[in-house]
């Protein structure tokens, strides 16, 4: 079995969950994919760890883009966007990354907090609704809130 789990809104809001379920899982030779939108550092790495997330492969939307040339600005240094220069374009261009990478990774189930990003997936896309209480992050689109 795969799953993908994205980091911000989904892991970080039910660690404890996410912990007991990607251990299980790992533990039984199943894959977990851990997606996000920000590039891939020793910060999220370590924000992993603080969790006790395992996983066997990870995937950021950034990191891709950057890969392939596409033009990127940012608001800050951890408020990645792609920027060719037709806002539509862009916004399709970054929704669309989760759901490409799990139909070509064969992912039986993907857990994001972002409904918009579901138009775009072939593959079972689940949304997360926590009621924690916790906001979304400040950086984060006004899209990507509903």
């Amino acid at each position: 079995m795969k799953l993908a789990f994205d980091i911000h809104g989904v892991v970080d809001s039910l660690p404890e969950l996410f912990s007991v379920i990607s251990k299980l899982l790992v533990e039984n030779k199943h894959e977990i994919h851990i997606l996000t939108g920000s590039k891939w550092s020793k910060k999220v790495e370590d924000q992993l760890e603080k969790y006790g997330i395992k996983y066997t492969h990870h995937f950021s939307i950034t990191d891709y883009h950057l890969s392939i040339g596409t033009p990127m600005r940012y608001s800050t240094p951890d408020d990645p966007w792609i920027d060719t220069g037709d806002k539509q374009q862009d916004e399709i261009l970054w929704d669309r990354t989760k759901g490409d990478y799990c139909a070509e990774h064969k992912i039986d189930l993907c857990i994001d907090d972002t409904m918009r990003y579901n138009n775009y997936f072939s593959s079972p896309f689940a949304r997360l609704w926590t009621h924690n209480n916790h906001k979304k992050a400040s950086h984060k689109d006004k899209r990507h809130l509903d």
